[in-house]
């Protein structure tokens, strides 16, 4: 069974330290996913462990100072996608 972890996330906007969670195999996956998906106006600062991953849902809080850049496409849920 591969167990999951939660990571810290620290990083930076404008001057102005923020903190998130990330759920990931190791630090460096935390990292480098962040790194992949992050805005280009945001700097990572810096990674840690904070426990093991109890198996719930975490769902990413809507906000302006969200890391993330929202997502472009959108799925449409009137049609089947896998109906071919």
């Amino acid at each position: 069974m591969i167990e999951r972890f939660i990571f810290g996330i620290h990083w930076k906007h404008d001057g102005k330290m923020y903190y998130d969670e990330l759920p990931a195999d190791s630090k460096g996956e935390a990292a480098a996913y962040f790194i992949d998906h992050k805005r280009d106006d945001i700097t990572l600062v810096r990674v840690e462990l904070v426990g093991p991953n109890e198996g719930g849902v975490r769902e990413l809080a809507v906000s302006p100072d969200a890391p993330f850049s929202p997502l472009m496409a959108r799925r449409r849920w009137d049609i089947d996608e896998d109906a071919r």
